[in-house]
């Protein structure tokens, strides 16, 4: 049988109070605690427009309210004055009357008027309703799965824009880096960079655009890179080195330009570092050799070098990083294969080139690569993580001249993800 709802006739009477009543005398009940609705009530609250004195009441009234009237077919009626919970606010009974008024209409809460507007409960001897009169929050009994679903669209609403005001910061500060990286593009670069921020179409479709964005800047940049090796792998005019006399490799060293010198001294020191690592790996099998302290302070990049790659080999990296091998079409079957491709995985974690050049002289080349694909592998897997990636390389760099970086470990849980997702996609 439904209930009937009662509005004073005093009361100026709005389709939301009216809905509110029809609500009220509905037969079909949902089953919800005190607990829950509590909770939806409360979490429903900004998408309903109940806040400050209001959000007060609300509270207080559902405080009010007895558990058991929750259940079953109770209805939970409170019976409390304006004039009483202006008291309990610190407002005054008109504000309190508004605030009542907003909740109804909100679609929460009806008014069940006595024929003299007094608020009264009479309860019987099991403690049920036999005659109550006041505030009925019968209407949120009712609408208890469409708060929920309203609640549930208002979080997702807010991770929403919480994930795409952390893509625009992450993917700006990466397209500036580009520009710092590359001047030629710059003034391009950062033209479609300020249109983008200036157009203001909201978060979602400023993240989109800036995506496009970063997008083509490391294509653009990554074309680039393969025109540069395929031209010069094209090259004839230069003579192959294939004297291996000691009296030709003297006269050639005599005649080679400066920036060839350079970049086999480069060689050279990372060769030996890869050497260096092997040793300190047969090191580790004895024991009773310890080492010098007080030397970690004052270490070379050939040592810190050594200390990293003496539990880091190609193949581990090969296997941790997938998704980078992939995004970059490099299969990183050797060391100078990686370093080679050093260049596009910074711009791709918007790393600056000083900053990867300070990198690398601090933990050796070969280093600095393994811990740039190992940040880009983790932006790519969980960017929300990483917001900026380009501090995330510098970190580790600062660890690694500490001492205390554990490189393995990070690259065997990539490694650990990568078999998990592959057996998840197999089944």
């Amino acid at each position: 049988m439904s209930q009937v709802t009662q509005i004073a006739s005093f009361r100026r009477v709005t389709p939301g109070i009216l809905a509110s009543a029809r609500l009220a005398m509905a037969n079909d009940v949902p089953e919800v605690s005190k607990a829950e609705i509590a909770i939806i009530l409360k979490k429903a609250a900004p998408v309903l427009g109940i806040d400050g004195a209001t959000y007060h009441i609300m509270d207080i009234l559902i405080g009010l309210s007895r558990a058991d009237d929750w259940k079953g077919a109770s209805r939970p009626i409170v019976a409390i004055s304006n004039a009483k919970l202006a008291e309990y606010t610190a407002r005054s009974v008109r504000q309190v009357s508004r605030c009542i008024r907003r909740l109804v209409e909100a679609g929460i809460v009806a008014y069940r008027d006595s024929p003299t507007g007094r608020r009264f409960v009479y309860r019987d001897k099991e403690g049920e309703i036999g005659k109550g009169y006041g505030l009925d929050f019968t209407p949120a009994r009712v609408r208890i799965h469409e708060l929920k679903r309203l609640v549930d669209e208002f979080q997702a609403r807010l991770n929403g824009e919480q994930e795409a005001r952390r893509t625009t910061t992450r993917l700006a500060r990466a397209i500036v880096d580009a520009c710092d990286a590359y001047p030629d593009q710059a003034v391009r670069w950062a033209a479609e960079l300020e249109q983008i921020k200036c157009r203001a179409r909201g978060l979602e479709i400023e993240a989109q655009e800036l995506e496009d964005l970063h997008r083509r800047i490391v294509t653009e940049v990554t074309e680039e890179a393969i025109q540069h090796e395929m031209s010069c792998a094209g090259d004839t005019h230069v003579a192959p080195n294939i004297n291996t006399t000691h009296q030709n490799s003297f006269e050639r060293k005599n005649h080679r330009p400066r920036s060839n010198e350079r970049d086999s001294s480069y060689e050279q020191n990372d060769r030996k570092a890869v050497v260096l690592s092997a040793e300190k790996k047969s090191a580790a099998n004895h024991p009773l050799r310890e080492r010098p302290r007080g030397t970690r302070a004052s270490r070379s990049a050939d040592e810190v070098q050594s200390e990293i790659l003496a539990s880091v080999s190609v193949g581990l990296i090969r296997s941790a990083c997938s998704e980078s091998c992939e995004i970059t079409g490099r299969s990183f079957k050797s060391w100078p294969e990686l370093t080679g491709s050093a260049e596009i995985m910074r711009v791709m974690i918007g790393l600056s080139e000083a900053a990867w050049l300070d990198g690398a002289g601090k933990v050796g080349r070969y280093a600095a690569a393994a811990i740039l694909i190992t940040v880009l592998e983790k932006s790519m897997r969980s960017p929300e993580q990483i917001s900026s990636p380009g501090g995330y390389f510098r970190a580790m760099v600062d660890r690694a001249v500490e001492g205390s970086l554990h490189l393995e470990k990070s690259l065997f849980g990539l490694a650990d993800g990568a078999l998990k997702r592959a057996r998840d996609s197999a089944s």
